[in-house]
């Protein structure tokens, strides 16, 4: 269990608002609050992250699936799904061996995704090549079984086809979901999957659901531009404070 439950729960209240009005960062969030106030380990995170999205994932994505695209899905998921996997394995043998090569790593991971939030993208003239959604699942398969996070690749890729912006985001939806649930297994199968990590999952299931209606309902009275700036500066300091602990540990 976290060190602080109440201060955990609290962070993920707040990654969770900041999810429901950008699209993604639950994780990125969550991820630099647990390093940064030492309130428990990043694999036991990252797997309760994983419960709290495929939870969400299945109440936003089932009633809307035939709107995915299911060619990115299926491409993506060829270089996601073993990717994952070393991904996974990695985190193990870095938590054991290198800790702090683990958060410098993580800090990177969260500035990237601010950079990912603010930037804009031109659309293409043609959709890209199957070869490309592998690849950009590759990489998102990797820190997604690293970290749970893979969303930062994943988004820029898919925001720059010439699709509907609605396809494109059920479409990362149904993608984050399916790597959840993919990563939930390797875990399992690797033995982390402990009734600790599950309780963590399942105790932040009422925060994350009362947040995202609030996020919904309430977002905050600011323009997009002056949001993401916001948003981009958080992640900043934080994937910046990340960095900075684990190169003067």
């Amino acid at each position: 269990m976290p060190e602080s439950l109440p201060l955990f729960l609290l962070a993920v209240a707040i990654g969770t608002y900041i999810q429901a009005v950008t699209g993604f960062a639950l994780g990125i969030f969550l991820l630099a609050a647990v390093t940064l106030l030492h309130l428990g380990s990043i694999p036991a995170t990252a797997t309760a992250l994983n419960i709290m999205n495929l939870a969400l994932g299945a109440v936003v994505v089932v009633p809307q699936l035939r709107k995915a695209d299911g060619r990115i899905v299926a491409q993506s998921l060829i270089g996601l799904v073993p990717a994952m996997v070393i991904g996974v394995l990695l985190l193990s043998y870095l938590n054991s061996n290198a800790q702090n090569l683990l958060k410098a790593l993580l800090g990177a991971v969260i500035i990237a995704a601010g950079l990912v939030l603010v930037c804009r993208p031109d659309p293409l003239p043609r959709r890209s090549s199957p070869a490309t959604f592998v690849g950009t699942g590759f990489l998102g398969g990797f820190f997604g079984g690293l970290f749970s996070v893979s969303g930062p690749p994943i988004v820029y890729q898919l925001y720059r086809q010439p699709i509907p912006v609605q396809t494109i985001r059920i479409t990362l939806l149904t993608l984050f979901s399916l790597a959840s649930l993919g990563r939930l297994v390797v875990v399992g199968l690797h033995g982390d999957l402990t009734l600790d990590v599950v309780k963590i999952g399942l105790l932040s299931l009422p925060v994350v659901a009362a947040m995202a209606w609030v996020g919904n309902r309430f977002p905050p009275p600011v323009s997009e531009r002056t949001l993401r700036r916001g948003i981009f500066a958080l992640l900043m300091l934080s994937g910046g404070g990340t960095l900075l602990m684990a190169l003067t540990a």
